[in-house]
């Protein structure tokens, strides 16, 4: 693609001069000519920059609402379906990007999106609905104004196929940059921070280069004049206040992090408070969620926590399992297949001779919860950790060595903003009963702060 793209560019260079020469369109007005120039490198940058804007912010936006929200077909279809519209609005007619309304609808729709993502990390969230309705609504406008300076920008019919050539190569260099630099540049998903910011500049940019000095708006049926020396200073204003917030919501992130990495599966981060102190305790988190805590005083360490508690549901199946009542060591020993590992707080239940199985999709927690947690190596029992999708990994066991017998399939993968909706599945439950005893115990961690899985566990 890229090859075929700089082959057009190239030719098209080459026939510059002649075309300057020998393609002119004359306009006969009543008593004067104009020539059609054909687009300068500066026209090009351009092109190529608006198209990276829009494809940035779109792929920026399914990413993190997938992270944070839901992984739903539902959620990769309506961005996808804004960008194409506003495509289609954009080149269809001119009449449906006017600047007076899509600029404040930038304004205001980037801001929502930039408070929402300042409260990323507060305790009571906003809405799941309303953050979707937001991120919807930041990319519309991202895309509206990018593609609307764009079309305002489009050469003679003579140089379209160059248009379309740059238009393809931005909204190429646009995937490469969400899609290999930053996963590799950044620690977190800040390419959606540097979207927002990247086309609020070109949205300045587009400003200062305007011929017209005067602009003019309309709010509830009444005219507004606003010179453009005024417009540019309140918009470099509002770009330093973004800034400033997206900076701040970065750093939130990444100070009390000792270490943090991204992947396919999203960022993990581990989080060290109070070092030093008998209250000094170490977090994994996963995006917005929480997924293990531990006391590092050694008095401390092999104490369970959080929803693995000694009063816990989790607890209780694994303490008091009829098998263990018996004096005998090998018949009090059971069998425990857990499904998502976190930092491996219910191994502090495992006694001498049981049998601990993790299926945990993401070597990157296992990797974590070895160098940074002690649950998995303090514990009496025997660890398996098997790195892959639990349901596949399942299937292939019964398929192969045949059922597992447990004694406890403990399912948490539902805790998180991201849910695994096939591990829901009948099909998956149904695998579940026959890699347990007859006398075993299915249980669930459904905790979640937008979805209630509680009838769909039932049913």
């Amino acid at each position: 693609t890229f090859w075929c793209q700089w082959s057009v560019i190239k030719n098209s260079l080459g026939q510059n001069s002649k075309q300057l020469n020998d393609v002119k369109i004359q306009i006969n007005t009543s008593k004067s000519y104009s020539s059609i120039q054909l687009p300068g490198w500066f026209d090009r940058f351009i092109w190529i920059l608006l198209t990276a804007g829009g494809s940035v912010v779109l792929l920026a936006v399914t990413n993190k609402m997938c992270q944070d929200v839901a992984v739903l077909p539902f959620l990769w279809v309506v961005p996808l379906c804004l960008y194409l519209f506003t495509f289609i609005l954009c080149f269809e007619r001119d009449a449906w990007y006017q600047r007076k309304i899509w600029f404040p609808f930038l304004a205001l729709s980037v801001g929502l999106l930039v408070f929402l993502l300042h409260r990323e990390y507060e305790e009571s969230q906003i809405s799941l609905v309303y953050q979707i309705i937001i991120y919807c609504a930041a990319l519309f406008g991202c895309c509206m104004v990018c593609h609307g300076e764009i079309v305002r920008r489009r050469p003679t019919t003579v140089d379209l196929t160059l248009f379309y050539v740059h238009i393809a190569l931005g909204g190429a260099l646009g995937g490469v940059f969400v899609n290999f630099i930053a996963p590799i540049a950044f620690g977190g998903y800040w390419e959606l921070h540097a979207s927002l910011v990247f086309v609020c500049a070109l949205a300045m940019v587009v400003l200062v280069a305007l011929d017209q000095d005067e602009h003019q708006f309309h709010f509830s049926g009444i005219k507004f004049y606003v010179k453009r020396r005024f417009a540019v200073i309140v918009g470099c204003v509002g770009i330093g206040i973004m800034i400033w917030v997206l900076g701040k919501n970065i750093m939130v992130m990444q100070t009390p992090s000792i270490f943090n990495t991204r992947s396919f599966f999203g960022v993990l981060h581990v989080f060290e408070y109070d070092k030093g102190t008998r209250e000094h305790y170490r977090i994994l988190q996963h995006g917005r969620v929480s997924h293990g805590v531990q006391w590092m005083h050694t008095l401390d360490m092999d104490q369970p926590t959080a929803y693995y508690g000694s009063c816990s549901a989790a607890a209780l199946a694994l303490n008091r399992f009829p098998s263990r009542r018996s004096d005998d060591v090998e018949k009090n020993a059971i069998r425990v297949g857990a499904i998502g590992l976190g930092v491996g707080t219910i191994a502090t239940y495992g006694r001498d001779n049981d049998v601990f199985r993790f299926y945990e999709i993401n070597s990157d927690v296992d990797w974590v919860a070895r160098e940074y947690f002690t649950y998995l190596e303090n514990s009496k029992a025997d660890i398996d950790v098997i790195i892959g999708d639990a349901r596949q990994t399942m299937k292939r066991e019964l398929e192969t060595t045949g059922s597992q017998q447990y004694d406890v399939i403990l399912v948490d993968a539902f805790n998180g903003d991201a849910i695994p909706t096939h591990l829901l599945t009948q099909e998956a439950s149904d695998l579940y009963w026959r890699h347990l005893k007859e006398s075993g115990v299915l249980a669930f961690h459904i905790s979640n702060n937008h979805f209630d899985l509680s009838d769909v566990v039932r049913q």
